[in-house]
């Protein structure tokens, strides 16, 4: 081997040395981003789970203040007109299992109250009474205003656990069937 080729092979060695040293930093830095971005990753993980939390109590003081406020309210009437007018008027989704409960969470009071409240002050005498003219209303809507909604969709979109049970309701209130009602509403 000639002194020029030693040579470069000594430049060439240095060389891969100094690479070396490089990509030994480069993977310590990595390694410190790293661990840097786990860190920031578990801080604002901890951040969203105190914020999930603080908006949970936000929404439990709120509710608990309708509730104390409603609870004030002596007079049945207007408890009544906050109920069907909170549930018609803001079209408030009706499934099956959408019942004592969830109205009265809706307008803050308990659920003895809206029992006794529906038993005591209307015609329906139960609130899942109420609730499913609601639903029969828009189950009767729908095949109005929607020709080509199928049956089921009708039967899902008004709030029935079943098609059954949304012919049947339909059949026992007017008499004809869901198809029946649509020819005679489409004439089309």
């Amino acid at each position: 081997m000639t002194a020029e080729e030693k040579k470069e092979m000594e430049r060439l060695r240095n060389e891969v040395d100094r690479l070396m040293a490089i990509n030994v930093n480069l993977a310590t830095a990595t390694e410190q981003l790293v661990e840097r971005n786990v860190d920031l990753y578990e801080r604002l993980d901890r951040f969203y789970n105190v914020r999930m939390r603080v908006d949970w109590l936000k929404d439990l003081v709120r509710r608990h203040r309708e509730m104390m406020a409603n609870a004030d309210l002596r007079d049945d009437d207007e408890l009544l007109a906050i109920i069907e007018t909170r549930i018609e008027t803001e079209n408030i989704p009706l499934p099956p299992e959408f019942g004592v409960k969830e109205v009265a969470e809706l307008v803050g009071v308990t659920q003895g109250r809206v029992n006794e409240l529906y038993k005591k002050k209307t015609i329906y005498h139960s609130l899942d009474k109420y609730l499913d003219y609601l639903r029969l209303m828009r189950a009767l809507r729908l095949l109005k205003e929607h020709p080509a909604y199928s049956i089921e969709a009708v039967a899902q979109d008004a709030g029935f656990n079943s098609v059954r049970t949304m012919q049947r309701k339909i059949n026992d209130a007017i008499g004809l069937t869901p198809g029946e009602f649509r020819v005679i509403n489409n004439p089309d």
